[in-house]
């Protein structure tokens, strides 16, 4: 089990005193040194028994630090080699190939290198460790899109938000035919389908949270002078909860009821297509009928067309007649007559 912070914590100031070689230590100085290190770091304290179970764990092999700490006249504890100390514990090679992976998996979230010094700190990694261990292919991979836009944006986005600074971005939608700029409060990024977002208010518009896709900016710089408008009410945490992509329209939540073949029904009972989803009857036949409760969206009526005759919806209605007229739509670009249209 990995160790926490505050067990990390203490077997590190346990070390910073038997690395002390001045003095002698008992258990009860070393209980002591710790509870005032807990106690400046987390307000709490802890009992001999735990100190003892730290130690324990420092001398084991695995998971611990093999460190050599032996008891002198059945009272003071000490390392039994003045130089040993856990900051010096080597690498094993489990160690390494574990923290190869990891520097794999760094490099793989390609989008965030631009951000400032962490391109500069994984190859200063990689290169540490390169040596201790021949090299692996990554086990893990991610999605990826090399050619999506606006990844370059992300550190300015990113440092803005954590100083909690207002940007000036020029910027165009798809839906407009003109770029336009204006000022914007910025407060988290997200990832949706491999397209990045920024999630914030428009400081001199209504103040609602919206979002601007990064591929869409064509300029983004800080604004100084210009205050930072924080919306009290934006949580993150629970932003998202009902609606599926990134898109929050200003409408209530409903109750979305489909049916799903036999075929798909299992893909959608591993991989619900929201957090609410809930099956409602299964078929003999390995359909089933499954219900969400989301703010329609156009990124959920393209999860549902995704499924073309898999899925039907049963309600509400206007989600039923909007499906109904994209289909319509759709097998009207297959008409015969409308191949020369598109040849």
């Amino acid at each position: 089990m990995p160790a926490s912070k505050n067990a990390l914590l203490r077997y590190k100031t346990i070390d910073a005193c038997l690395c002390n070689r001045t003095r002698l230590w008992t258990l009860n100085d070393l209980v002591r040194k710790c509870n005032e290190a807990m106690l400046d770091y987390c307000g709490t304290s802890i009992s001999v028994r735990t100190i003892q179970s730290d130690i324990q764990f420092m001398r084991s092999d695995r998971p611990g630090y093999s460190a050599p700490i032996v008891v002198v006249d059945k009272k003071y504890y000490m390392y039994n080699d003045p130089d040993y100390s856990i900051t010096k514990t080597p690498l094993s090679v489990q160690d390494v190939k574990q923290l190869n992976e990891a520097i794999g998996i760094f490099k793989q979230m390609s989008a965030f290198h631009p951000m400032t010094g962490l391109e500069d700190v994984l190859c200063r990694l990689e290169d540490h460790v390169k040596n201790l261990n021949e090299q692996n292919k990554p086990v893990v991979y991610f999605e990826q899109n090399n050619q999506v836009k606006g990844l370059q944006f992300i550190p300015v986005i990113y440092e803005a938000i954590a100083k909690k600074q207002v940007l000036c971005i020029l910027y165009q939608s798809f839906k407009s035919s003109r770029s336009r700029k204006f000022i914007f409060s910025p407060y988290i990024l997200k990832e949706s389908r491999n397209r990045w977002f920024v999630f914030g208010t428009h400081t001199r518009n209504t103040r609602e949270v919206t979002d601007l896709a990064l591929d869409r900016i064509i300029t983004i710089k800080t604004a100084s002078g210009c205050p930072f408008y924080e919306d009290p009410t934006f949580d993150p945490e629970t932003f998202f909860d009902d609606i599926v992509g990134v898109t929050k329209m200003n409408t209530p939540v409903e109750t979305v009821r489909f049916w799903a073949g036999s075929i798909n029904a299992p893909y959608i009972l591993t991989k619900p297509i929201h957090a609410s989803q809930q099956v409602l009857e299964q078929r003999e036949d390995g359909s089933m009928v499954f219900q969400i409760k989301v703010i329609v969206n156009h990124e959920l009526i393209r999860d549902l067309m995704a499924f073309g005759e898999g899925v039907r919806v049963l309600s509400p209605d206007s989600v039923v007649q909007t499906m109904r007229e994209r289909f319509v739509q759709g097998l009207n670009q297959y008409e015969i007559e409308n191949n020369d249209r598109f040849i």
